[in-house]
């Protein structure tokens, strides 16, 4: 008995190693204009064809996504300057780190005078992510201001079942949350807004106190929030809070194995 036992525990250390080997890090892939990026907390897809922003939102857990629109309109940028300008396809995408975290950059082109660089970083052992904005003027215009920086629309057909809270303490987030779980939004520098101009309700973050008045060929100052998906309620997305401003400690793979071996060594 004891040497079947030690057999099956060798076996589960190989597989373990294998996991730990190709498995501990965040990963992009592209297909179809749709890129996919996956970490053990969450799937997102980021559409690159107008109107490109966040599509799909899939919580850890194994629930259906949070948006519903079927790789359409759902998180974007968009402003009042000159008329109203949303986010049109993207100039580019690609991947710019792949090592113990994972860091997108996207270049979007709102067709009037702003372009917007984004710069998203996403960990794996945590449900939230990082992005910091730029705003590179094509005329003379605010870097922000009378717009919705982020607006999310989830456009899932829940209606009424999609719960929203916004919150100012200990800094402005909001987030809306069903039954597959919540979607969040978190700034330092601005305030967070919930609207009810659909069926499915709306959210946004708004940041007119830190825009700064740009002419042609300047770049703004960066912007940073966070965003956060998991299977959980409102209450979960409000206590993240207190996290989501965290850089996580970078696991290996390495890591990933002694902490799996030292959990199955205590049984």
């Amino acid at each position: 008995m004891t040497a079947m036992r030690n057999l099956a525990v060798g076996a589960c250390a190989a597989l373990v190693l294998s996991y730990a080997s190709t498995a501990y890090a965040a990963t992009a892939s592209e297909s179809g204009g749709v890129w996919t990026i996956e970490t053990d907390n969450y799937t997102v897809h980021f559409k690159t064809d107008a109107q490109a922003g966040y599509s799909q939102i899939f919580p850890g857990g194994g629930g259906d996504s949070l948006f519903g629109a079927g790789e359409g309109r759902n998180l974007y940028h968009s402003a009042n300057y000159a008329g109203w300008s949303d986010w049109g396809p993207a100039a580019s995408a690609e991947v710019v780190s792949d090592g113990s975290e994972l860091v997108m950059e996207y270049v979007m082109d709102d067709g009037n005078m702003k372009v917007y660089h984004l710069t998203a970083t996403h960990w794996d052992g945590v449900p939230y992510w990082r992005h910091q904005l730029t705003i590179e003027a094509r005329g003379d215009l605010p870097s922000f201001g009378d717009g919705h920086e982020p607006m999310v629309e989830p456009r899932n057909g829940a209606g009424a079942d999609n719960e929203y809270a916004d919150w100012t303490d200990p800094f402005a987030h909001v987030a809306f949350a069903n039954s597959n779980g919540y979607f969040a939004l978190y700034t330092e520098t601005g305030a967070a807004r919930t609207h009810v101009w659909q069926d499915d309700g709306r959210m946004d973050l708004v940041h007119d106190t830190v825009a700064e008045d740009l002419t042609s060929g300047d770049v703004g100052s960066e912007l940073t929030f966070y965003l956060a998906t998991a299977a959980g309620s409102l209450d979960d997305a409000h206590a993240l809070v207190d996290e989501v401003t965290n850089v996580p400690t970078a696991v290996d793979a390495e890591g990933k194995l002694t902490t799996t071996w030292g959990a199955m060594k205590t049984r």
